[in-house]
């Protein structure tokens, strides 16, 4: 018997996790992780349309897998963690397009609140072992750092750039039906 997918989901945040990667030297990616964060999915649709997403990122969280580097994104320079603890995302439309959605919201970070737009593949829903109805999605999205206000970088040899503007951000997110 399949269960409706409708109603009221929370992130399950052993099971999802959000990175994100920018180019150094413009040459490789470096790839850091967010590895606290909650959130709810509110939905009428058992496809997930139309609903509403909110997210909340503990800064202080990320990991590049360097102390030396992750703590200088927690630093003024970057993430300011001390003064900004959470990245917000709240939802403005989620739509059905060709088997995919396009989640549109409010991103903020450092303060700075930008409207921007996911690709988001439903992966499906399934119950676990112990009866909970989980659902899966991935979703990225590129952005520009400055609009947030992190543009801390560094020049060399007249025409090298240390870190790329652009971020990809990579979201595997996992939910769970709320009973």
């Amino acid at each position: 018997m399949e269960t409706s997918n409708n109603g009221s989901w929370v992130i399950d945040p052993v099971h999802s996790k959000i990175r994100f990667e920018s180019k150094y030297l413009l040459l490789t990616a470096v790839t850091g992780w967010f590895n606290e964060m909650e959130g709810t999915v509110v939905t009428g649709y058992d496809n997930f349309d139309a609903c509403s997403i909110s997210l909340l990122i503990y800064t202080n969280s990320l990991t590049t897998q360097n102390e030396s580097r992750d703590e200088h994104l927690r630093s003024a320079d970057f993430f300011d963690t001390a003064s900004f603890p959470t990245i917000r995302f709240q939802s403005t439309e989620v739509k059905s397009v060709e088997r995919r959605l396009a989640v549109t919201g409010d991103l903020t970070i450092k303060g700075v609140t930008k409207l921007i737009r996911f690709d988001a593949g439903f992966l499906g829903t399934v119950n676990d072992p112990y009866g909970n109805r989980k659902a899966g999605f991935t979703l990225n999205t590129t952005l520009n750092r400055k609009d947030f206000d992190i543009s801390w970088n560094k020049y060399f040899d007249q025409e090298g750039i240390l870190l790329s503007d652009e971020v990809t951000i990579v979201a595997d997110l996992q939910l769970m039906k709320l009973s």
